[in-house]
């Protein structure tokens, strides 16, 4: 596997999901002024199949969702084999604690501002390529 280290010419690549989709699109907008680079899934179905296609750098997900929930996500991604850093984001506390137990690097409580989010996004990805 070949790792790619975002450099000044490189955007941190970013998949967010995300079913509020006024939310999603506020959380995009703020992540890509932080220069990031955000692709968006409005459920974690949406969520597996974005990742597959687009080989992102980290995921950010919200936990609660229809169709296949955050925690749901974060065991398929991990089933698959996949280590991708996971962000989980959740205004329901219990559910981090949750997402932490299924590997997530992070998971934060809603409402997150937006700069916090881009500086861990990049910690995330810093921690699994060590």
């Amino acid at each position: 596997m070949f790792l790619r280290m975002p450099g000044d010419a490189e955007k941190l690549r970013i998949v967010l999901v995300e079913d509020d989709r006024d939310l999603a699109d506020v959380i995009q907008a703020a992540l890509e002024f932080e220069g990031l680079d955000v692709a968006v899934a409005h459920d974690g179905r949406e969520g597996l199949d974005l990742i597959d296609r687009t080989h992102p750098d980290v995921v950010i997900t919200d936990l609660v969702m229809p169709v296949l929930d955050g925690l749901q996500l974060i065991q398929r991604l991990f089933m698959q084999g996949l280590r991708l850093p996971v962000i989980a984001v959740s205004a329901v506390g219990s559910r981090l604690h949750a997402a932490r137990e299924l590997g997530a690097v992070e998971a934060l409580v809603k409402p997150v501002e937006p700069k916090e989010l881009a500086a861990v996004a990049r910690k995330a990805y810093r921690r699994a390529h060590v």
